[in-house]
Formats: structure tokens, C-alpha cells, sequence
């Protein structure tokens, strides 16, 4: 029989191994907690491995940690079984001795020999266990009239030009590419490798470059076509009950998922968002979704939030729509911290022969909050239209003005707009007002045309209201007088052929210079094949 002496330095000697290998090499919050706990477990100290201790002790948190607001530690143990069951797969495959920790619990378990296999399955690691916690994945819908209580809208009819015009620009970014089946575990250890000096380099490259391009007629514009097909808006993870959002659009729970976990956020503000509720929870790890919609062309919005204060570049998210290139993002970089809503939107996605559009992980340390299909246009993004409401809202011209969205800072004008007779007065009624910003993503590899709508529904002199507004990096409108431009009737200022940033974004600031900056409506389209 073994000796105690012998068990414990087979353990340590283990232990060694997996900090000193390249799957642990990096250090970070996984690292810490596993060293903890391991160094409790050969003290005999067991019952001081709590998400308390862990948090405050291991990874640093004040002693006021609350676990029921932060979750990195239960997060951050996710991410551990994740990178224990990548290393035994890959640098670890011989090993004798095994670290796992169980589900559920933060003592960590060594396994030996011939009880490798009972161990592991006894201690609930296995896909199946990990996918719907007992042992079941859940049940996939079938019908996509479950998923699409709600359908807002047709594509826009043709839009008008102004003749003020500016371009934004920046370089393409390279697109990340990873193998599937066997290979996955070996490439997500080398992005993560690589997510550092990715994140440098992307930062370097983030503003835009300015060019001035000639205007082009209303004529060369084409009338974009009415799309069709089916609405989905599902939350993703399990356990999430159906939520309507303040647009009154529904999404639905979790069906249409399996594998990886589900981890349940505390309530919070969400920056961007009104609707914080939609990225309160998420899937994590190694999973597939497969969502039925009729046949037809469609836009895929993936929505993310990180809220779990995980350090920086520590999990990045790889996301692949119908088995194609990953979409990959750190959620931190692109949004520039925690608690902040973002998107991908990608376009062009038809259904497979299934009839479904699958959006499947490729990386143990992906995650997902909520997914939104809606019937798209060939090769281009849907045109977007936000204002101040709280309601959708239908124009004269047949076009959908979602609810506002997108914005940081700033907030309705207490003051009542009167738009008796005013065309599509809603529009108008109550502007956003203050020192505030918006963060709109877009497609990847298109330009745009920004069109902003404002209406003086205060003041009645010159001067009383003076702003600039910048886009992308670049002044737009400078000493900006509403009233002075247009006295109290309604005007638009239309800027063309705008780049997004490197994250895909267009980011429109209005600085304050007299009084409070003020908008009413804000269009995002874009602009025409120029081939």
C-alpha cells in the first residue's frame, strides 16, 4: 500500500506539473485558485476552501466580497475543470495521478490508476454532466414559432442625401480561424497563447483615419427590398425564464442549447442597454445551438456582457455561425470594461439543410448571453433607427424607429416637446439630452451613412444651445446651433460613407459648449455598392 508520505509528494509532484506546463504557464486567476486550493488540501485544511476564502485570499477581493453579487470564482473554477480537462488530454495524457475538481465544490480531488475513468464520472466530469447538470442536455425546439413571438418591421424604403460628407477609415482586421473537431483543444491553447499581444495590437489600430470623399446623387441609391422570414430572440443558458424587453419584443428561454454550463448573474445595471435582464445569465464552455427558421437570408446579432471581473485577456470568446470562420473577441477590449453590453452582427447567414442556423463555441473559455436572428438583405447590414421613445415607432415613410439603445450617459428631457402637427412628431418628443455618447456595432467590412435628427424644442434665441459632435475621432459638427440653423423646426445633418473602428463600431459623441447637447433620432445605414 502507499505510504502517505509517498500519496502527498506523488500530489505535490503532480501539482508541479501542471503549474509548470504550458497550459498553466500563464499564470492568471485560474492559476491562483488552483494553487490555493491544492495548498489547503495538503494542509488539511479542507474547510477553508469556501468561494469566500478563494475570492479574498487567492485572487486578492476586499473583505467585504459579496458572492452573490461577483461571480469570478464561480466563473474562474469553470474555466479551471475546463483547462484540467484540456491538459490531461494533451500534455498531461500519461499522467498517473489526476487533479480534478469536482462540480459543485471547490476541494480538489487526485484520482490514481484504474480509477481514472470511475472518478471521473463519479464526479459528474463528464460532456453530458456538464451540459444540463444532470447527466441530460436539454431539450432542443423544433418549431421556430416557439422563438419568434414578436416581428417588428420590414426593410426601409430609399433614403435621401445631404450634402455633408466624411469619411472614416480604418484597416481591415485579420480574421481568426480555427480547425474543428480533434484539433480544437491544441488551438485554443495556442490563441490564448496569442490573446495578449493580439489585444496590443488591435488597440495600436483602433482610431480611424479621415478622408473627404465627393458627394454621390440620391439617384445612385438602390431601394432596398422588404426581407422576410422568421424573428428569433432567445437568451442563452439554461434556467433563464422568457423575458419581454422594453420595446415589448419577447425573448425566449433557453431550448435550442446544449453542452457547456449555465452560470446566473445578480441583478445589475448593464452600460448600453436598457434591458440589463438579457445578459444576466450565459452558456460557458464548449456548446452548440441550433435554432429551426424557414429558409430565407438572415442577420445574426451574438450579444456578450463580461460580469465577472476576470483579469485582462483572460477569456476569449470564439463563436461559430453554421460551422464557419469563429467570430473571436475579448469582451473587455471591444466594450472597454466590465457590465457593458456589445455585438457582432454578421450577415448573409442562411439556414443549413436542416432548416436551423448553428452557432457552436469553439473554445472552452467561450461564452454566450443572448442571440438575435432577423430576416436580413443580401451582403448588407439592416439599416438601424434608434430615438429617444419607449416604444417602437412606425413613420410616415413605413420605416421602424426602435427604442433608444446603445447610449452612454445622458437621458430623456424632462421638459415636454410640443409636436402638435409636427410630420412623425413622436420622433421629436422627447430628445436625449446631456454629456453623452453612443457605441453602435455594425456589420464587419461595409461602410455607413449616419444621419442625425434634431428639433430646438426649448430654446427660442441663438447661442442658447451650442455642441460639438464627434465620430469615430473626428469632429463633425463644431459651435452647432440648432436654433440658429433651423429656429424650432425639425433638421438632419447626413455624413457619409463612415468606417466603423476596429471593433466594429461607430462611437458619436456630443461634447457640451452652452447648455446641454441635445438629439432626437439617430440613423445608422448602409451605404451602396460603389463597384
Amino acid at each position: 500500500m502507499e505510504s502517505t508520505v509517498n500519496k502527498f509528494e506523488a500530489e505535490r509532484a503532480e501539482l508541479d506539473s501542471l503549474l509548470n506546463s504550458e497550459t498553466f504557464g500563464r499564470g492568471g486567476n485560474v492559476t491562483k485558485i488552483l494553487s490555493f486550493v491544492c495548498e489547503k488540501y495538503f494542509q488539511g485544511s479542507t474547510d477553508d476552501i469556501t468561494e469566500y476564502d478563494i475570492a479574498v485570499k487567492a485572487l486578492g477581493r476586499a473583505g467585504d466580497f459579496d458572492p452573490q453579487i461577483d461571480t469570478i470564482v464561480r466563473v474562474t473554477a469553470h474555466l479551471l475543470r475546463k483547462r484540467l480537462e484540456q491538459f490531461y488530454r494533451t500534455e498531461g495524457a500519461d499522467h498517473s495521478v489526476r487533479i480534478y475538481l469536482p462540480f459543485g465544490r471547490y476541494v480538489p480531488k487526485f484520482v490514481r490508476g484504474a480509477d481514472l475513468k470511475t472518478e471521473k464520472i463519479r464526479l459528474g466530469l463528464s460532456d453530458e454532466s456538464d451540459a444540463g447538470g444532470n447527466g441530460t442536455a436539454p431539450a432542443v425546439s423544433t418549431r421556430a414559432s416557439e422563438l419568434k413571438p414578436v416581428q417588428l418591421g420590414d426593410a426601409p424604403s430609399n433614403i435621401g442625401w445631404e450634402p455633408n460628407k466624411i469619411r472614416l477609415g480604418s484597416d481591415e482586421p485579420p480574421v481568426a480561424r480555427t480547425r474543428r473537431a480533434g484539433i480544437w483543444t491544441i488551438v485554443a491553447v495556442a490563441l490564448a497563447c496569442l490573446c495578449t499581444v493580439a489585444a496590443v495590437e488591435l488597440y495600436v489600430h483602433t482610431r480611424a483615419r479621415v478622408t473627404i470623399l465627393p458627394a454621390q446623387s440620391e439617384a445612385s441609391l438602390p431601394v432596398a427590398a422588404a426581407a422576410s422570414g422568421d424573428i428569433v430572440r432567445a437568451l442563452v443558458g439554461g434556467g433563464r425564464a422568457a423575458y419581454v424587453d422594453g420595446a415589448g419584443q419577447t425573448w425566449a428561454s433557453d431550448t435550442a442549447c446544449s453542452g457547456g454550463s449555465t452560470v446566473s448573474v445578480p441583478y445589475r445595471a448593464i452600460g448600453g442597454t436598457a434591458d440589463p435582464q438579457i445578459f444576466l445569465g450565459e452558456r460557458l464552455g464548449l456548446f452548440q445551438c441550433a435554432y429551426p427558421v424557414s429558409a430565407g437570408t438572415y442577420e445574426v446579432h451574438l450579444l456578450f456582457s463580461e460580469t465577472s471581473n476576470l483579469e485582462e485577456s483572460a477569456r476569449i470568446v470564439a463563436v461559430s455561425v453554421n460551422r464557419g470562420p469563429a467570430t473571436r473577441l475579448d469582451v473587455v477590449f471591444d466594450t472597454g470594461g466590465d457590465n457593458i453590453e456589445t455585438e457582432k452582427i454578421l450577415t448573409d447567414v442562411h439556414p443549413e439543410q436542416d432548416g436551423k442556423i448553428h452557432i457552436d463555441s469553439t473554445s472552452v473559455d467561450s461564452y454566450l448571453n443572448a442571440v438575435e436572428i432577423v430576416p436580413g438583405t443580401p451582403n448588407r447590414m439592416l439599416p438601424l433607427r434608434i430615438y429617444a421613445g419607449h416604444t417602437p415607432y412606425r413613420d410616415s415613410g413605413g420605416n421602424l424607429w426602435l427604442p433608444n439603445r446603445y447610449f452612454f450617459g445622458g437621458r430623456a428631457s424632462q421638459f415636454e416637446a410640443n409636436t402638435t402637427g409636427l410630420p412623425d412628431g413622436p420622433l421629436y418628443a422627447t430628445p436625449w439630452v446631456g454629456n453623452f455618447h453612443y457605441v453602435i456595432p455594425v456589420a464587419h467590412g461595409e461602410t455607413y451613412r449616419v444621419r442625425l435628427h434634431f428639433r430646438e424644442s426649448l430654446f427660442t434665441e441663438a447661442g442658447s444651445r451650442v455642441f460639438d459632435v464627434w465620430c469615430n475621432g473626428t469632429a463633425i459638427l463644431k459651435n452647432f446651433d440648432i436654433f440658429r440653423e433651423a429656429g424650432s423646426e425639425p433638421m438632419t445633418r447626413t455624413f457619409s460613407y463612415v468606417e466603423p473602428t476596429k471593433q466594429d463600431k461607430i462611437e458619436i459623441f456630443f461634447v457640451p459648449g452652452v447648455s446641454y447637447p441635445l438629439v432626437d433620432a439617430i440613423e445608422v445605414i448602409p451605404e451602396p455598392d460603389t463597384d
